[in-house]
């Protein structure tokens, strides 16, 4: 075996001890700081250029909701 042979091992054994509800919670957590960033962006870098206001075009909105379904889903998993 090469030496990166053992690294890879010693690497897989530490990251075997991480508990999966941390994991877990880091990726939700990941999730809601993104939907957080995205809520706080002004509306003229979320709305495509010259176009009249519309429900469909609020992309903040849009994607609060598939960030909240993603959250969500990774909740009840």
């Amino acid at each position: 075996m090469t030496p990166l042979h053992h690294i890879g091992e010693a690497l897989r054994q530490a990251l075997l001890h991480v508990p999966l509800g941390f994991v877990r919670a880091l990726f939700v957590a990941l999730l809601v700081g993104l939907a957080i960033w995205v809520a706080c962006l002004p509306r003229a870098q979320t709305t495509p250029d010259g176009a009249k206001p519309k429900l469909s075009q609020n992309l903040k909105m849009w994607t609060a909701i598939t960030l909240g379904i993603q959250v969500v889903i990774y909740l009840l998993l």
